[in-house]
């Protein structure tokens, strides 16, 4: 048989190999795209248009359910009775406070304002707007996961996001820190968007947020420099750069006259924030997160799937930059508070669901299951009557249960917001036919350009006082004797009363005092 013929045939000739080589060479001036060669991973199980659709939409229903649970039942607390009192105020005594004092606030209070009139403003209505901001924030951190890592990164750091008990504590804060956290996210996400394909009108949108986050949370303005460093790396070209570059400036531009009044306004702002200590430090975590375990949790899965590599980058640099940059500002100027850095915890949420990528499915819905079970507890006391840290509503309770007609109603010190919180809670939560009279007031509170009541001047506390047989004392803070350090005036004023019965809630003490009998001459 031949040598080429027949299926026994051998041949001697030598072996070539040919190499693929692709018709059209990449392009080295090509804008960024992510490519499965910057961080490899196990091919995804299911990968179809309506499973993409599901990721963004999950993680949104969730939140939207776990925030809905229990939204009415916690008290405001001190910060959302500032909000209530502001957006209920008239809009010329507004102004007039927003001179003196919380001015860095005033967009947000501007935007509930506009809401309030519409909605109304109980406690549901003062905290639905932040529900449905952090249920977007959930969609946006669902899409920035498919864009940096694919289906599975999407659906885990939604799904994350939405199962942390902070993501329910905030969205139902009436307060604009879920704002921050949504415009945070949507922020990345033209980041990512722009640089892929820079294009003005994505130029214009990313400045829009940019200066919708800053008149929001001004802090917020610190997640610029993680996108520095990921425009700077990843943009093909330098035009691209300077074109973010332009964008973020265009940004910024409307926050600051807000920046201005709020450095104006440092010494009533944020002057009780205490300096930064390494306790707190160590403690920061847990409030971010809610409990020691789970955030110990997710900071070991952070550490995991913490990198540079492009399609981390995104994730990491809005972790780290944003944190340390608040902790250098606080060196010069009181400003750490956990609470100030919710806008990074999506950031965590990508990272972690970055170190589950490369598990198997069933390993990565076991951890998402872990941390949800983990947070039952958290997510159990912050849907409790007292869950936003003070007992507001029990002060009602209280005054329900005990008062009776003729009783008059004292309030403590202008201090550490003494008087002003206390004084909220009651007018909110206590009915105007039943609440003991408030005999020491002469301007209600945000009347006059101040947050707090005016009460009658020291040396007329006797007079306004008058002679009842009961007075009621609500404090804020612990105080076994409701009378200690209440003011040099209205201890005076006080002794010939003696405590019959006090009170503690959550936040707060209450004292009944009721008068000594007269000794006969």
């Amino acid at each position: 048989m031949s040598p080429t013929g027949g299926t026994g045939a051998r041949s001697d000739a030598p072996t070539a190999l040919i190499v693929r080589v692709p018709d059209v060479p990449p392009d080295p001036t090509a804008p960024w795209r992510p490519t499965e060669a910057d961080q490899p991973a196990p091919p995804e199980p299911l990968d179809a248009p309506w499973l993409r659709q599901l990721a963004r939409l999950l993680p949104m229903a969730v939140v939207a359910v776990l925030g809905a649970i229990g939204l009415n039942r916690p008290g405001l607390w001190e910060d959302e009775l500032a909000t209530w009192g502001m957006v209920t105020v008239g809009f010329d005594d507004f102004v007039a406070v927003l001179r003196n004092v919380d001015a860095s606030i005033g967009p947000y209070y501007l935007l509930l304002r506009g809401w309030v009139a519409l909605a109304g403003s109980s406690d549901v209505a003062l905290r639905v707007p932040s529900l449905l901001a952090m249920t977007a924030a959930a969609g946006l951190v669902a899409a920035i996961g498919l864009r940096i890592g694919g289906l599975r990164v999407g659906l885990v750091a939604g799904v994350l996001f939405a199962v942390l008990p902070t993501t329910s504590r905030y969205a139902q804060e009436a307060r604009p820190y879920a704002f921050a956290v949504c415009a945070a996210a949507l922020a990345t996400l033209l980041l990512i968007r722009l640089l892929e394909r820079p294009r003005f009108v994505r130029y214009l949108g990313y400045a829009a947020v940019v200066a919708l986050l800053g008149l929001l949370h001004l802090v917020g303005l610190l997640l610029l420099a993680a996108h520095a460093v990921v425009a700077w790396r990843m943009a093909a070209r330098r035009r691209t750069f300077l074109g973010w570059l332009g964008a973020a400036v265009a940004g910024v531009l409307p926050v600051l006259p807000v920046l201005w009044f709020g450095r104006q306004q440092t010494g009533t702002q944020i002057n009780w924030i205490p300096p930064v200590t390494l306790d707190r430090l160590v403690d920061a975590p847990e409030a971010l997160f809610g409990g020691p375990l789970l955030a110990g949790a997710v900071l070991a899965l952070a550490f995991l799937g913490m990198s540079m590599r492009e399609r981390s980058a995104v994730a990491t640099t809005w972790l780290v930059l944003p944190a340390l940059g608040l902790l250098a500002a606080a060196q010069l100027t009181p400003l750490w508070l956990p609470r100030y850095l919710l806008f990074t915890v999506p950031a965590w949420a990508l990272v972690a669901a970055l170190a589950l990528r490369r598990s198997s499915l069933l390993r990565g819905t076991a951890a998402m299951l872990a941390i949800g079970l983990l947070g039952i507890p958290m997510q159990t006391e912050i849907r409790g009557v007292t869950g936003h840290s003070q007992g507001t509503k029990e002060i009602a309770a209280v005054l329900r249960a005990h008062a009776n007609p003729g009783d008059i109603l004292v309030y403590g010190p202008f201090d550490a917001g003494d008087q002003r919180t206390s004084r909220d809670a009651v007018n909110r939560y206590v009915d105007e036919s039943w609440r003991p009279r408030d005999v020491l007031m002469t301007v209600p509170a945000r009347r006059q350009g101040t947050l707090g009541a005016r009460e009658c001047a020291d040396r007329d506390v006797p007079v306004c006082l008058g002679r009842p047989a009961r007075v009621w004392i609500v404090r804020k803070g612990a105080f076994d004797n409701p009378v200690q350090r209440i003011g040099a005036a209205k201890e005076a004023a006080l002794k010939p009363y003696a405590v019959e019965r006090t009170w503690r809630v959550r936040g707060f003490s209450i004292g009944l005092l009721v008068r000594k009998p007269e000794v006969a001459k």
